[in-house]
């Protein structure tokens, strides 16, 4: 813990990276608008066009915000300019004979239907919303205008304890796991450098096991972990975030996912000799962690295999895919720890998987390369082509003869 203590910086990132990424992401949603802009062509010839506009106009968000922005368009050229400018979402246009066959269907008289036209630009992501938002309030218009609402009526019904969310809120579970990732920079830096300043080849003298050294590298690390979930999560509180859920959990959850990152760091220091090593080549299993656990963006399932019934997926492989799942349920649903046992089940496995194949990656890439290479005037000829024998009593006291 000292010696993560003097390696202020990367620690300091550490800590700070995730509640960084949380005021960003506040301050970035904030400003992005979840309105969407609707320019609106009334060709309509009677009073119901003026009617669909203050209809399209007056729907609200959940959170009592604007969710259509309306502006109408004498000409379909000007509002056809605006949308490929993208200062418009969507366009719609209102035929003349709108008032006319709405008119005409209530008095239940056979007529050609309306055709209401609604224009966008298949390239904008923000198209498809606006459009379905669009023609819906346009499907209830006119089924409140001719007295025909149709044999069905359609509820929207949400699970758990939380009515709606912002995208801010909907993050936060991400940007808690991301809090937890950052331990792989810490963590694998205190096992790299050991190998980079020689300690390595003195603490296998001694009579520290590898279990030992890696416990005292973990305790370490689950220190720092929690300072940073405890970190991240204050500072989405202090811009107004609210969880539904339980803090033990949250805990736990956290806690389990700092062995798993721990895990994955041995491998990673496995594979780099210098700090320099870390934070460029361990920036990619950090980014794989970062955008393939599912937290920042959905992803498509790519099955693997079934258990059960069920298929593992490949981003499952993924113990920080299990950690979002879990702070999702317990953040937004209010899941206690009997919920979300399935997650901390597969983070635990992966735990284990991940700490014995990593540990015998680092095991066998020390001993055949880093303390031969480093010191092939007093290791004994047999390590080179024995690993085991490395860490055996007799390779200690034949080292320690030659250091002697």
């Amino acid at each position: 813990m000292i010696e993560n203590i003097r390696d202020w910086k990367i620690l300091s990132l550490t800590l700070t990276f995730a509640p960084f990424f949380v005021a960003l992401m506040y301050f970035y949603t904030a400003e992005a608008t979840t309105t969407y802009r609707v320019i609106v062509v009334n060709h309509d010839e009677g009073e119901m066009g003026q009617g669909l506009i203050a209809a399209i106009t007056d729907i609200r968000s959940p959170d009592a915000g604007i969710l259509l922005e309306v502006r109408e368009e004498e000409y379909m050229e000007r509002a056809l300019e605006r949308l490929e400018d993208r200062r418009a979402d969507v366009v719609v246009e209102i035929p003349k004979r709108f008032s006319g066959v709405l008119r005409d269907y209530r008095q239940e008289s056979r007529t050609p239907p309306a055709v209401v036209n609604t224009y966008g630009d298949a390239t904008n992501v923000r198209y498809m919303m606006a459009a379905a938002y669009a023609d819906y309030l346009i499907y209830e218009f006119a089924a409140a205008m001719t007295g025909n609402q149709g044999p069905l009526r359609l509820e929207a019904q949400t699970i758990g304890h939380v009515t709606s969310l912002n995208a801010f809120e909907l993050y936060v579970p991400a940007l808690l796991a991301l809090s937890l990732m950052m331990l792989m920079f810490t963590a694998a830096a205190s096992l790299i450098k050991e190998k980079d300043k020689g300690t390595l080849v003195r603490l296998r003298i001694s009579n520290m096991t590898t279990f030992e050294w890696l416990s005292a590298v973990s305790a370490s690390q689950l220190i720092i972990g929690l300072l940073a979930l405890g970190l991240t999560f204050l500072t989405a509180v202090a811009l107004g975030y609210r969880s539904s859920g339980s803090l033990l959990a949250v805990t736990v959850v956290g806690l389990l996912s700092c062995m798993a990152i721990v895990a994955i760091s041995v491998l990673v220091a496995a594979y780099t000799r210098t700090i320099f090593d870390l934070v460029t080549i361990g920036c990619f299993p950090f980014f794989i962690l970062m955008f393939f656990s599912g937290g920042m963006f959905p992803l498509p399932d790519v099955s693997l295999f079934a258990v059960g019934g069920r298929a593992v997926n490949l981003n499952e492989v993924l113990p920080t895919t299990h950690t979002i799942t879990a702070f999702n349920k317990i953040l937004h649903s209010g899941s206690g720890l009997v919920e979300v046992a399935p997650e901390l089940g597969a983070i635990a496995a992966l735990t284990v998987v991940f700490f014995a194949v990593g540990t015998w990656v680092f095991t066998r890439h020390w001993c055949l390369r880093e303390l031969i290479r480093h010191s092939t005037t007093y290791v004994p000829t047999r390590c080179r082509h024995n690993p085991t024998f490395c860490h055996s009593n007799s390779a200690k006291d034949d080292t320690n003869s030659r250091l002697r």
